[in-house]
C-alpha cells in the first residue's frame, strides 16, 4: 500500500518519543505505535476486540523511491477477518482508516487518541499487547541478515513478515533474514 504521505508525517515526530494513536474499528480496539529512532523505526499494529488481541509488524519499505507498507496479513489473517470490508472482499476499508489515524496527526479530531510516550513506556505497551496475543513471543522483528542460502520455510515467513520484495532479494542475494520476538531488538531493513 502506498504510503508516502502518512510515513512524511510519522517522520516528523521526534525520535526520542513512541507515537500511540488508538481508534475503534468494527468492535476492535486498534493501537498503532511509531517509532522515528534511527536504526530501531518501526509501525506497529495492535489489534484487540473481546476475545482476541495480535500484534502486526509493519516494516515500512520503498518502491522507486515512494515509501510503502505490506498489508500482507500472512498468519494474521485467521484473527484479522473482523477488520474486513463489509461489502466487498478485501481491507480497503482498514486501509483508510489506518491512512487517517495517523493523517489525524496533523490534523487532529475526536475519532483518534494521539500520545507521545516514552521510548521506554510504548515499547513496555507493545511488550505487554505481545504477551497477550494470539501469537504471542513470536519473532515478528527483523534483526540482521544472516550470510545463509535463505530456506523454502524462512523465504515464507520473510514474505509473511517483510513482504515479497525483500523475500526475493534475500533469495537472490544467497542470504537470509533473522528475526526476533523482542521489539527493542529490532532494526531498521534498508532494501538496496
Amino acid at each position: 500500500m502506498k504510503f508516502q504521505k502518512e510515513y512524511e508525517i510519522l517522520c516528523s515526530i521526534n525520535s526520542d518519543k513512541i507515537l500511540e494513536i488508538v481508534f475503534d474499528f468494527k468492535k476492535h480496539r486498534i493501537k498503532i505505535f511509531f517509532s522515528n529512532k534511527e536504526g530501531n523505526q518501526f509501525l506497529v499494529l495492535v489489534c484487540e476486540n473481546s476475545e482476541i488481541s495480535f500484534i502486526k509488524n509493519y516494516p515500512v519499505l520503498f518502491k522507486n523511491g515512494v515509501a510503502d507498507i505490506n498489508m500482507y496479513w500472512g498468519p494474521y489473517m485467521t484473527y484479522a477477518t473482523g477488520l474486513s470490508n463489509t461489502t466487498s472482499p478485501g481491507f480497503t476499508e482498514f486501509q483508510k482508516k489506518l491512512k487517517e489515524s495517523i493523517q489525524s496527526v496533523k490534523n487532529p479530531n475526536d475519532e483518534f487518541k494521539i500520545s507521545y510516550l516514552d521510548s521506554r513506556d510504548g515499547i513496555q505497551k507493545i511488550q505487554n499487547a505481545n504477551r497477550k496475543s494470539v501469537l504471542s513471543n513470536k519473532e515478528i522483528y527483523y534483526h540482521h541478515t544472516r550470510r545463509t542460502p535463505i530456506s523454502d520455510n524462512q523465504y515464507k515467513k520473510v514474505k509473511d513478515l517483510l513482504g515479497e520484495d525483500i523475500a526475493k532479494h534475500f533469495k537472490n542475494s544467497n542470504v537470509t533474514a533473522v528475526f526476533t520476538s523482542d521489539i527493542a531488538q529490532q532494526k531498521t531493513f534498508f532494501l538496496p
